[in-house]
């Protein structure tokens, strides 16, 4: 993967308001030691313009040029593609991701079937002011990992117990100092992670989750043409991973594995159906 002169961070933010959400991500830029040209691009989906999707189908069994919504939302992804790497940022509404983040990863679905993100770094950060961390942030590691994101980490946080501003607004359940420290710890060493993943853009080796979800949406080459020709385009239907890494014997036994039970249903549901 090439490095630019200039690192550029896209900041997918599912947050209309410069509130917690941006503050997190506000410093994670600001541990940013060792990259003197850094730009974060704070992408608040607030200001562009993004349809509904339809659910007509044309993205998945035609191509994404084929969608009927006319919108910003190539303006977004271009951002996105050109980015060194991505964090994905939302606060917790009614215990999942925001509506407008929703609805950026529902028209970007096709991602999740043709990879054009594949490698680059990324962190996931959610906020809540009481529960819904876990679904939320599952959720985004699922997009992140299948969109073929390298997942450097994710950060969840709860707001009233991390800002300290919170000692008056909430006193019972407000700001605990121990919580603070231990979650900004945490923040500095994932974004000294994330920092150094970027400076170095090289192809990281994937965890079982990320062979887990490469050979599962392998299985949207049986039932589409076009996701079928971009697979083979790319040299991936054969493959245990997107890229060729070397993988310890046991990520290759269950990438192995998992290809073969794919493999194994698609047979059974597709029979002479199965593209060879």
């Amino acid at each position: 993967m090439m490095k630019h002169d200039k690192t550029n961070i896209a900041v997918l933010m599912g947050s209309p308001r410069k509130r917690d959400s941006y503050q997190i991500c506000r410093l994670i830029e600001q541990s940013f030691h060792s990259t003197p040209d850094v730009t974060f691009d704070y992408l608040f989906l607030k200001d562009y313009h993004i349809e509904d999707c339809r659910g007509c189908d044309q993205c998945f069994q035609k191509g994404e040029e084929f969608c009927p919504c006319r919108d910003d939302l190539g303006i977004l992804k271009e951002k996105l593609l050109a980015a060194d790497g991505i964090i994905f940022a939302s606060p917790v509404y009614a215990c999942q991701i925001t509506g407008s983040l929703k609805r950026v990863i529902d028209r970007l679905s096709y991602l999740f079937h043709r990879q054009e993100l594949v490698g680059k770094p990324a962190l996931t950060v959610v906020t809540t002011g009481g529960g819904g961390l876990k679904p939320a942030g599952s959720y985004l590691k699922m997009t992140a990992c299948g969109w073929g994101c390298h997942l450097i980490g994710e950060l969840g946080i709860m707001s009233p117990r991390f800002f300290e501003r919170s000692r008056e607004s909430a006193p019972a359940f407000g700001y605990d100092r121990r919580y603070h420290e231990a979650e900004l710890r945490k923040l500095k060493r994932l974004a000294g992670k994330f920092e150094d993943a970027v400076n170095r853009q090289e192809l990281p080796v994937p965890s079982f989750y990320d062979i887990f979800m490469f050979q599962c949406l392998r299985s949207k080459t049986f039932v589409s043409e076009v996701d079928y020709e971009y697979w083979k385009m790319h040299g991936w239907l054969e493959s245990r991973y997107y890229y060729d890494v070397k993988m310890n014997p046991a990520k290759k036994v269950f990438a192995r594995m998992m290809k073969a039970c794919i493999d194994a249903v698609a047979r059974r549901m597709l029979g002479t159906a199965m593209p060879q």
